[in-house]
């Protein structure tokens, strides 16, 4: 019973010493806290605003979670949208900072909550030079991210035309002969997207493509997950670029470069490869094609 009343008195007591707790000065409470402005995920965690934390956490990953979802010519504007809630509520979290902070934990008095901040602050420093330097490295990311989806409507616009061709009786590479008959049977199929004689594709955003082909031998379709290079009926050279340059092709060196962490500022290049079948499109197996429509098209 001793020990029990013992217990008792304690927490009466730190209950009385929470309540008298003095308030923080206005000018403290006013002043902007920079961690919880350069940190607010882990800041915020830890002074108990969660709900702030975790929006910002999804802030972070809307774009990617809907990069299926929305066109690639959106994309940069939803890009924008979420750099500029992030921040508002950055400055909201940093603004707020020190009086949340302050509620948040037991300090003895003022005093005692600034000496606390004082570990915060040089890395709030560290982690906004480390962010203002990587800056352009995100610009990168998220323009390779938007030509990858741009990648992936040309796939699926391309796909249409062949299966409009396909349910038409009209089989590309069986009744298709000659190299000069790929445009024009693209130029047919299309509703009037593909312009025959500059050989370029305009998709449903008003971005344009060119379209180079050749025609193969056609074999047996779907021979694996990925149709195998000899069975296709024509290579289509896609040019992100339309009818600009440079007209470089990427390789698989250069998307390691971009999916590594110690070379993300790698700009993908502007030239892929599909194969064309009876009814579908495909990329080479282990290609750079087949990771970016992985990654992008559309289900």
């Amino acid at each position: 019973m001793v020990d029990e009343e013992k217990m008792r008195i304690i927490r009466e007591v730190s209950r009385q010493n929470r309540k008298i707790k003095p308030k923080l000065s206005k000018k403290t409470a006013n002043s902007f806290n920079l961690p919880a402005f350069a940190l607010p995920v882990i800041y915020n965690l830890i002074y108990k605003r969660r709900f702030l934390a975790v929006c910002f956490l999804i802030l972070t990953w809307i774009p990617h979670l809907t990069n299926k979802i929305i066109s690639s010519s959106f994309y940069p504007h939803l890009v924008t949208i979420v750099t500029v809630l992030t921040v508002i509520l950055a400055i909201f979290s940093g603004l707020t900072g020190n009086s949340a902070a302050y509620n948040a934990r037991n300090y003895d008095d003022e005093e005692d909550f600034l000496k606390s901040q004082k570990f915060w602050l040089p890395v709030a420093i560290v982690f906004i030079i480390v962010h203002i330097l990587i800056l352009p490295v995100q610009k990168t990311g998220h323009n390779n991210t938007r030509h990858m989806m741009k990648f992936a409507e040309v796939k699926d616009e391309l796909k249409q035309i062949i299966q409009k061709g396909y349910n038409s009786g009209d089989i590309l590479g069986i009744n298709t002969v000659g190299e000069e008959r790929v445009p024009q049977y693209f130029a047919k199929y299309s509703n009037g997207v593909f312009d025959e004689e500059k050989r370029i594709l305009t998709l449903p955003t008003g971005e344009k493509v060119q379209i180079e082909g050749y025609l193969r031998e056609c074999g047996t379709r779907k021979q694996n997950t990925y149709h195998e290079q000899k069975t296709a009926c024509a290579t289509l050279t896609i040019d992100m670029n339309g009818d600009e340059g440079p007209n470089e092709k990427m390789t698989l060196d250069d998307l390691n470069k971009v999916r590594s962490l110690v070379n993300r500022s790698t700009r993908l290049k502007d030239v892929y490869t599909l194969y064309a079948y009876s009814d579908d499109l495909a990329p080479k197996a282990g290609s750079v094609e087949q990771f970016a429509l992985e990654r992008f098209e559309k289900e």
